[in-house]
């Protein structure tokens, strides 16, 4: 589905394209260097800059190699490894129920309070296309390990214009989270996502499409208490594992 919002989780979240991170799919301050030899080329790109220069980390860096294959058999294999690191990335979340003067939760539960995660993400993706006449096969993996920041923040403006700051629910319904990943109580935590598709061109005019995707997420929680918030009904906490599986059809 390529980056389809629509039909593709892959499009709809921009946790992959980001390698963790939905904020970091993008960079607003970066160089990137590309260079080929006939079928094979390799890419380097830098993120300078950080948070105040309207990116989703204090910094990156990723690299990738890749080429073609032609002739094998009656079409053309295409493959590429990419690999990338964002320090202090953001993700931003709403998290707990609000409550009154008293401290008693009330409903209903808007507004909470925008929490900023803050993590060393690393992650590394391997991606092929197979094309033969009308046919397209698609196919890809990603690895992504969320750590604990290279340098916790105390203030920020995020990406959108807000002033985000920890401890802050009660002066702007804002909070800055450094410890969700390794402490307390918990270590790194890995995604993993895999997808294959298929596009058959019927005619000049008509596309059909059709993939599936596959998430993964380990159990990061090593203390009983995490352990044990994991262990009920549908945990939503972020070191929780679980599993996603998605199947999307288009025609275009």
């Amino acid at each position: 589905m390529g980056a389809s919002y629509a039909f593709s989780p892959i499009g709809f979240s921009g946790i992959v394209a980001g390698g963790g991170d939905t904020q970091d799919a993008r960079y607003s301050t970066s160089l990137k260097y590309r260079y080929e030899v006939g079928d094979l080329h390799a890419a380097a790109l830098w993120q300078f800059g950080g948070y105040e220069q309207n990116n989703g980390s204090r910094g990156a860096v990723e690299g990738e190699v890749g080429g073609d294959i032609r002739k094998l058999g009656p079409g053309v294999l295409s493959m590429d490894i990419i690999g990338g690191y964002n320090r202090d990335a953001v993700t931003l979340s709403l998290s707990g129920a609000p409550t009154n003067s008293a401290g008693i939760p009330v409903a209903p539960l808007l507004p909470q309070t925008m929490t900023a995660t803050i993590s060393d993400n690393t992650n590394v993706m391997a991606v092929a296309k197979y094309v033969t006449g009308p046919l397209k096969l698609y196919a890809g993996y990603e690895w992504m390990q969320f750590a604990p920041p290279s340098d916790p923040q105390t203030a920020f403006t995020d990406i959108a214009g807000n002033f985000v700051c920890a401890g802050c629910a009660g002066f702007n319904m804002t909070n800055i989270n450094n410890t969700a990943f390794s402490a307390p109580g918990n270590k790194d935590k890995v995604l993993q996502a895999f997808w294959i598709g298929a596009r058959y061109a019927v005619t000049d005019q008509v596309d059909v499409m059709g993939a599936y995707y596959h998430y993964d997420q380990n159990n990061s929680a090593l203390s009983a208490a995490n352990v044990a918030a994991c262990n009920v009904s549908a945990a939503s906490k972020n070191f929780c594992q679980g599993t996603m599986d998605a199947y999307s059809f288009a025609v275009d």
